[in-house]
Formats: structure tokens, C-alpha cells, sequence
């Protein structure tokens, strides 16, 4: 029986995954995760790197005139340059071992010059962290070939905290 257990978990969490994987390739097909010949969007703004390396700021889901949001910079992120940002983040995807409420992809390019991937998972089980959100900026460069290739430029993170444990709206902050 408890064979049968681990053979129906294991045949779920690979369908799980295998559904992720032909979403991720559908975009890709469907011209999602191209970026657009149009203007940049105006409601996006860069994120950048402070000079002490404290937090960094972004604006990429305000509207204008909303206060600035703050990431906590996250270092020793190293991921392969590739021809698309989504791809890239998701090829480091690994099977979430704990339950997650939900969990959102997004990817925009603001300017010809810059691509944001922001995954946001909510729901979490944990006892001080609701939620999450890492944003994942990448800039064009050219590979050994000059074919245009986009590379990490910088990793943040914010967190939403469980009631009691610290903000409960997006902080760089980290939760008690």
C-alpha cells in the first residue's frame, strides 16, 4: 500500500511539472517571452544597485506616484545567460517540498535594455513568512557568436510576514 502511495505522488508531482514545462513552452511559442518592438512601459522603473549594497529599489508593480518598493539583495546568484530570461529562471526551478498556496511567473520587459522575471509565491506553510517575491533583472549581451543573449544583472527578494511576525505588506524586511 504504501508503494501504491509513493507511485500516485510521485505520477502527480511529475504531471505537475510536466504541465509547467509545456506552459513555459507554449509562451515561449506564442511569442510571450519576446520582448515587444513598442515604447517601454511607463509604469516600470529600474531597479538599482545601492552604492553600500543595502537594499535595492524597484517600481515595477506601482503606479505613478506610488512610493518606491525596497528589495533585500540576494548575492551569489549565478545563472547562465540565455535566449530568454523566462527560460532562464526556470531551468533553476526545483520541486517546492512544502505546500504553496500559489505561485506566479511574471516577465516584462520595461526598455529594449532590461527584463524582469518576478516570481511570487503566496500561501506558504511556514509559521513567519506568508509570502514572497524574488525579482530577477537581466541585461542583453552578446555571446563568443554576437548573438544577443540575456545574463543576470541583479537578484531581490521581499517577503510578506504571518500575522504578529512583522510586515504584512511587501518589505525587504525579514520576518521574526
Amino acid at each position: 500500500m504504501a508503494k501504491l502511495t509513493t507511485a500516485k505522488s510521485t505520477m502527480a508531482n511529475s504531471a505537475k511539472w510536466l504541465t509547467i514545462g509545456l506552459t513555459a513552452a507554449m509562451l515561449t511559442l506564442a511569442g510571450c517571452s519576446k520582448p515587444e518592438a513598442s515604447a517601454p512601459q511607463a509604469d516600470q522603473t529600474a531597479q538599482q544597485p545601492a552604492a553600500d549594497g543595502s537594499a535595492t529599489e524597484a517600481n515595477a508593480d506601482a503606479k505613478p506616484g506610488d512610493a518606491k518598493e525596497v528589495f533585500r539583495p540576494v548575492s551569489n546568484v549565478t545563472l547562465a545567460p540565455g535566449a530568454d530570461p523566462m527560460a532562464i529562471v526556470f531551468a533553476t526551478r526545483q520541486a517546492n517540498t512544502e505546500p504553496t498556496g500559489s505561485e506566479q511567473i511574471k516577465l516584462s520587459y520595461p526598455a529594449p535594455d532590461k527584463a524582469i522575471v518576478t516570481v511570487t509565491k503566496t500561501g506558504l506553510a511556514d509559521d513567519s513568512v506568508a509570502a514572497t517575491r524574488t525579482r530577477y533583472e537581466f541585461k542583453p549581451a552578446a555571446d563568443a557568436s554576437g548573438a544577443k543573449q540575456w545574463q543576470l544583472a541583479q537578484v531581490g527578494e521581499q517577503n510578506k510576514c504571518q500575522r504578529d511576525r512583522g510586515p504584512q505588506d511587501w518589505s525587504a524586511e525579514l520576518c521574526k
